[in-house]
């Protein structure tokens, strides 16, 4: 019975200097009423003593609203106000906001200055002047630095999901077949790097070794050597361009012809169809561009 008196009657500064604020402006519309009544009775309207009896209501039911035990009230009610919290490190306002009251948060504060600490959620159930309906209210809120808390149980999390992630590096995936998914397994390989290997992989029809990974955009040498041992390679996938049947735009966006290699490719081909020895002879590619272009290349 004491301490719920106590937590009524808890009032910081700012609580207190606004009643008294109020009460005193309530009290002057009184004694301002009641003087125009008595000493100017003759000269008084009704619809001024009305007026002032409205306004000195008004403010009679804003103080009453502005109360410890409304305020109280709407803390705990406010489902709004509750947050993950450590009762180690919030502050006097933050317990405010929780539902603490005034004197409550400050025994929090001055236990935690006294080299007080909480090292277990239920810890906090012993604080002085705590209600027990608060503490099972924010019990699924408090974050300290036990085995049950919110904060280890993510540092587990995300142990497991390293540890889950360095076992799937022992995987092994077809890189003319694998999707974004695959390739995200491997380590070094984020969803952004395996749309650009992707990405590459169809514009130049497939790849017909490993090493041409490297060929990617921003694709290390270290990058490579870290999972060159998880990748294995089918040439059968490589899908070939029908150099007698493709049209200038599609071959142009080929990464080993280009443009200038479109462009003497259909030069040859302007009037008949044309068989690898007429690229063989040409000028269109050197000898070492030209052992790469072929391996992409369908003359029939």
């Amino acid at each position: 019975m004491i301490n719920h008196i106590t937590k009524y009657f808890a009032l910081n500064r700012q609580e207190r200097n606004g009643m008294i604020a109020v009460a005193s402006l309530v009290v002057l519309l009184l004694v301002v009423k009641y003087f125009i009544v008595y000493h100017y009775k003759t000269q008084t309207k009704e619809v001024l003593v009305i007026a002032l009896d409205d306004i000195a209501t008004k403010l009679a039911e804003q103080n009453k609203e502005a109360s410890p035990e409304s305020y109280n009230t709407t803390s705990l009610n406010s489902k709004d106000s509750l947050f993950y919290f450590n009762p180690n490190t919030i502050n006097y306002e933050q317990a405010l906001m929780l539902g603490f009251s005034g004197k409550t948060a400050h025994t929090l504060i001055n236990y935690r200055n006294k080299g007080g600490k909480f090292n277990k959620v239920i810890d906090l159930k012993k604080l002085y002047g705590l209600d027990e309906s608060l503490f099972e209210k924010l019990q699924p809120f408090i974050v300290v630095k036990d085995n049950n808390t919110f904060d280890t149980k993510f540092k587990k999390q995300e142990k497991e999901n390293k540890f889950a992630k360095k076992e799937k590096q022992n995987i092994t995936i077809e890189i003319n077949s694998a999707d974004s998914v695959q390739w995200n397994q491997l380590k070094g390989i984020s969803f952004g790097r395996a749309r650009m290997i992707i990405k590459y992989r169809t514009m130049l029809g497939g790849f017909y070794n490993i090493e041409q990974i490297k060929e990617v955009k921003y694709f290390t040498d270290s990058l490579y050597d870290m999972i060159k041992a998880n990748l294995t390679v089918n040439p059968a996938l490589v899908q070939k361009l029908k150099v007698n049947a493709v049209d200038f735009k599609t071959m142009v966006h080929h990464p080993y012809i280009k443009y200038e290699g479109t462009k003497c490719i259909f030069a040859l081909k302007r009037n008949k169809k044309i068989v690898a020895n007429d690229l063989i002879n040409s000028s269109c590619f050197s000898r070492e561009q030209l052992e790469k272009v072929l391996l992409y290349l369908d003359f029939e």
